[in-house]
């Protein structure tokens, strides 16, 4: 234990989350320094999440109704005494040394410090490892500030200060989605900063399936639409992922190749020759922004980097219907 003049209040929202909540809990509990408090606030759960955290010294608070991630991070920040809350997720397991990264990170004078996820995925799916490996790679190859206009609540602080002027996350958005990103856009709309800290690099327990993986990018995508289609004047620049959209231009481009592609093929079988070279085209403009991904996942996974770097082609893919979808919802009035 060591004593600092920044006080830290981590804040873990919970739902039946007793799998891993003890992963999660006790690199925690062993670095926090003396003043800090560890803070789970539960949301309704349903298992044993409230004993496992009460045995490992949180301070468990219960979220009043089914308040969901904004309201249970939200209550578990209120209840917070510190100079700055850390969100932590519930399946997000801290790396050696944290507490010390974060001081010094901190201690660059910034408002809100992000962490990256590690390169190393849990369990054997693809799916996992391309979701785990696509964030490890983009924080750490396609980002090339040291701020950014995003932020991934699965280790996010804040200073306690800015996050209550700011209101908290918005509650209206539902599920686990883009409250982040929202809360983001308006800290940094309010001339606060966001300090990348790719030193910590936590280990993330969520495994997914392909199915899993295309249903989460879908809905995400989708709801991504509907808070771009709805921001207020308050917010800065639309923060629909931690990169800015010039470092995101090999996701643009490689979701453009791949309908480009498919467009030449079908206008080809079609009886229109050309179309072979629109495809060509669409492969072209696909392997120049993903081939650097491509290479580093199959680099780092083996094998199942291989059949990661695959499902490459369908999430591109997903793009374009989502934001359509999305689009339409937008139309017929859905707001969130």
């Amino acid at each position: 234990m060591e004593k600092n003049s920044t006080s830290i209040s981590v804040v873990i929202p919970v739902r039946n989350s007793e799998r891993t909540l003890e992963l999660v809990l006790e690199p925690l509990q062993k670095e926090l320094y003396d003043g800090d408090e560890l803070i789970v606030a539960d949301d309704g759960s349903q298992d044993k999440s409230r004993e496992i955290a009460s045995r490992l010294g949180a301070r468990v608070i219960s979220s009043p109704g089914n308040p969901g991630a904004a309201g249970a991070r939200n209550s578990g920040a209120n209840s917070a005494a510190c100079d700055w809350v850390l969100f932590i997720d519930s399946d997000a397991v801290v790396p050696p040394g944290w507490r010390s990264m974060l001081q010094q990170s901190i201690d660059f004078g910034t408002q809100a410090v992000q962490a990256t996820y590690g390169p190393v995925a849990a369990g054997n799916h693809a799916a996992t490892f391309y979701k785990n490996f696509y964030y490890y790679y983009t924080f750490t190859k396609r980002m090339r500030s040291r701020y950014i206009t995003g932020c991934g609540t699965f280790f996010f602080a804040v200073k306690r200060s800015v996050f209550e002027e700011l209101g908290g996350f918005d509650e209206r958005i539902p599920g686990a989605s883009v409250e982040d990103a929202e809360f983001a856009a308006r800290l940094v709309g309010a001339g606060g900063r966001i300090l990348m800290a790719p030193e910590i690099e936590v280990f993330h327990l969520r495994e997914y399936t392909f199915r899993d993986l295309i249903r989460y990018e879908w809905n995400m995508m989708r709801s991504k639409v509907l808070y771009i289609l709805r921001r207020d004047s308050d917010h800065a620049v639309p923060s629909v992922s931690m990169a800015t959209p010039v470092e995101m231009l090999p996701v643009i481009s490689g979701a453009a190749g791949v309908w480009l592609t498919i467009a030449g093929f079908i206008a080809y079988a079609a009886g229109w020759p050309a179309g072979i070279w629109l495809a060509v085209a669409g492969l072209l403009i696909l392997t120049a922004g993903q081939a650097g991904f491509w290479f580093a996942s199959v680099r780092e996974g083996g094998t199942r980097g291989f059949f990661a770097a695959l499902i490459t082609l369908p999430d591109l893919m997903l793009i374009l219907p989502a934001v359509l979808s999305g689009l339409i919802m937008h139309l017929a009035g859905r707001k969130f």
